[in-house]
């Protein structure tokens, strides 16, 4: 079961504290299972009392947050820490939609060829 986009931007920005218990303190909201609830799918849709929470409190971006589109945050990706980074390109790789044109494909392949080859160099310096 696939999780509500909103509920995985909430646990996505939740992921940048060190705790959920954190996360939600920062935020204002005192149900402390929400992330969990999100999580689990108990919560699919969370109200618009907590989604101002989380925008005031995370100082995320609102539109981002309601739609996916934009950035999560304005201070931009490099304020970000390498983790997060690594998880939003992820994110983006996995969310693209290629056409099913010729130029289509060949933009596929090219980008499947340049994430192996980054794949690849990342499991052998990983060690070093």
């Amino acid at each position: 079961m696939s999780k509500n986009p909103i509920a995985e931007r909430i646990i996505l920005i939740s992921n940048r504290y060190n705790s959920a218990k954190e996360f939600l303190d920062k935020c204002g909201i005192s149900n402390y299972s929400l992330i969990t609830d999100l999580k689990s799918g108990r919560i699919k849709k969370p109200g618009s009392e907590v989604l101002a929470r989380i925008v005031i409190g995370s100082g995320c971006n609102g539109t981002w947050l309601l739609t996916g589109e934009g950035k999560p945050f304005e201070e931009g990706v490099k304020n970000l820490s390498k983790k997060e980074r690594a998880e939003l390109a992820l994110k983006e790789i996995l969310e693209y939609q290629f056409d099913e044109s010729e130029e289509g494909k060949k933009e596929a392949s090219d980008i499947q060829i340049k994430l192996a080859e980054t794949l690849t160099d990342f499991l052998k310096n990983r060690g070093n």
